[in-house]
């Protein structure tokens, strides 16, 4: 990832996001409408000893195909990533370079808790197999497991099949 991609402005996005949510206050929503249920899998996760089981999830391809997917046990939907404060619960964000199959290396993962305060810490130390990817859905799994810096571990493990939002 180059610090013009794409996919690094959408890093510093949520990293400004984490860095800026605490002043903002707890709470905060997914955005507006309904949670987007997961279509299928089944992909949990873990920040320290807080763990969660997605039950929501969606994908934001760009127009060069950058892939942002975020998973989670909030009420998570596609208007999520534009809103000022993030949802309560907890979720993960997983930044892709394409929403082609296939297999991807060296994913940048981040798992976000949103409860009696907000936190989120993420590698780049992620693999992601897409397995199907249509105008409505992308499917896959992810395999991450990581101690950013020694401080903390953070886990994310599973399939999901999560909803495209419209372009």
């Amino acid at each position: 990832m180059t610090r013009s991609s794409p996919a690094w402005t959408l890093s510093l996005a949520l990293l400004a996001l984490a860095l800026l949510a605490p002043l903002a206050g707890c709470g905060g929503g997914g955005g507006s409408g309904d949670p987007e249920p997961l279509l299928a899998g089944n992909v949990s996760g873990a920040l320290d000893n807080e763990t969660f089981t997605a039950v929501n999830g969606f994908a934001v391809v760009g127009a060069d195909s950058h892939t942002l997917i975020g998973v989670g046990d909030g009420p998570l939907n596609c208007a999520s990533p534009d809103q000022p404060d993030p949802p309560p619960g907890m979720m993960a964000s997983i930044s892709l370079p394409s929403d082609a199959v296939g297999t991807y290396g060296s994913v940048m993962i981040t798992v976000y808790v949103n409860r009696s305060g907000f936190q989120g810490v993420g590698s780049n130390d992620g693999t992601v197999e897409i397995t199907a990817s249509t105008p409505e859905s992308i499917a896959g799994s992810v395999s991450y497991s990581a101690s950013p810096g020694g401080e903390h571990t953070v886990s994310l493990n599973g399939t999901f099949e999560v909803v495209r939002c419209a372009d």
